[in-house]
């Protein structure tokens, strides 16, 4: 805040200031067209510096390692999702209705950005040591953690408003488990579908539409 306050008194740096955030945002944009390309594992900075028209050392300076460079990816995509998830919260008036809103939004999020999904799975599966965060890796896991706040929230409501049943009983880890169950689901049914399609004669859309049933009749007050 408080540098954000300094650039607005001061038109130079404030020019500055955007200037840097450009070139950071042209850094990532450009890490996403490699990682789209080879995959996160032979995503190299040498690519990403030719694509995002700066040096190899600028885009060091920027992201001095794979981490932080993953983490922003990261970062953007949970930015988009919070909003996804936001925008269900605020359309629905009952914490059920809530809570299957934001599931829904969150498979939406996999289809209309299947990259930031991808590389949010391999986020999920890692765990980094608080102490020696960047403010990069930070800011990512505030995002995630926020997404997480807004499930928890939406059970929350519905355990008030008598739509959700109120023996699930603390809406925290219940909102660990809808989260596992909803990507879960969503992995399965896009990974799976030729198999599913064989054996249940079920599309990836289909599977979805039943794991939402089922969730909502796991929740839903009787």
């Amino acid at each position: 805040m408080k540098k954000a306050k300094e650039a607005a008194s001061n038109p130079v740096r404030a020019r500055r200031e955007e200037e840097k955030e450009q070139r950071r945002q042209a850094i990532i944009d450009a890490a996403e067209e490699v990682i789209a390309k080879h995959g996160w594992e032979d995503t190299n900075f040498g690519e990403i510096a030719k694509r995002s028209r700066l040096s190899r050392s600028l885009v060091y300076f920027y992201f001095p390692d794979r981490e932080e460079l993953f983490h922003a990816v990261c970062e953007r995509g949970l930015s988009s999702m919070l909003r996804r998830f936001e925008t269900a919260l605020a359309k629905n008036k009952t914490g059920l209705d809530q809570i299957m809103a934001i599931g829904r939004a969150y498979y939406a999020f996999s289809l209309a950005e299947p990259l930031h999904f991808e590389i949010l799975s391999r986020m999920q599966a890692q765990e980094s040591d608080p102490a020696t965060q960047s403010d990069t890796v930070k800011n990512a896991e505030e995002r995630g953690r926020g997404c997480l706040v807004l499930v928890a929230q939406a059970l929350a409501n519905g355990l008030a408003d008598g739509s959700i049943r109120k023996s699930i009983g603390d809406p925290g880890p219940t909102a660990v488990s809808v989260w596992a169950f909803t990507h879960g689901l969503i992995q399965i049914s896009a990974q799976k579908e030729a198999m599913l399609k064989k054996d249940f004669n079920l599309s990836a859309a289909k599977t979805m539409e039943h794991g939402f049933a089922l969730l909502r009749g796991s929740l839903a007050a009787t």
